[in-house]
C-alpha cells in the first residue's frame, strides 16, 4: 500500500465520520426571505430586485440598521486591513529578523567551530 492510497483511505474514513453540516434555521430563513423580496420586486427591474434582496439580507446581518451601516462597516474594515497590509511591511523592514532563509547564519557541521564545554 502506497503512502498516497493510505492517506486517501484515512481521509475518506475521517470525512465519513464527520456529522453532516446543516445551516442554522435563521440563516435559511434569511436566505428565503431575501429570495422572496427579490422575486416580488423582479417585475420592477433588475436593480430594484437586487436592492430588495440586499436590503432583506442586510436586515438578517444587522437587524434594525439601515442598509448603509453593514456596508460601511465592511468598507471600514477593508480599508483598515489594506492600510495595515501596506504599512506594516515597511515598518518591519528596518528590523533585522531573528531567523531568515534569505540571510542564513554561518552554520558548520564540522566540530572546528564548536566550543567544547567541560563536563
Amino acid at each position: 500500500m502506497t503512502d498516497e492510497s493510505s492517506d486517501r483511505i484515512f481521509t475518506d474514513r475521517a470525512f465519513t465520520r464527520l456529522p453532516a453540516e446543516v445551516p442554522s434555521p435563521g440563516f435559511e430563513a434569511a436566505l428565503l426571505a431575501a429570495y422572496d423580496a427579490w422575486n416580488a420586486r423582479r417585475p420592477a427591474g433588475r436593480w430594484a430586485a437586487l436592492g430588495a434582496a440586499l436590503c432583506q439580507f442586510s436586515e438578517s446581518i444587522w437587524p434594525g440598521a439601515p442598509v448603509w451601516a453593514p456596508a460601511s462597516a465592511f468598507v471600514f474594515a477593508l480599508l483598515v486591513g489594506a492600510g495595515l497590509g501596506v504599512s506594516l511591511p515597511s515598518i518591519l523592514q528596518d528590523e533585522q529578523p531573528a531567523f531568515s532563509l534569505e540571510q542564513p547564519t554561518n552554520f558548520s557541521l564540522s566540530s572546528a567551530g564548536v566550543v567544547q564545554e567541560d563536563l
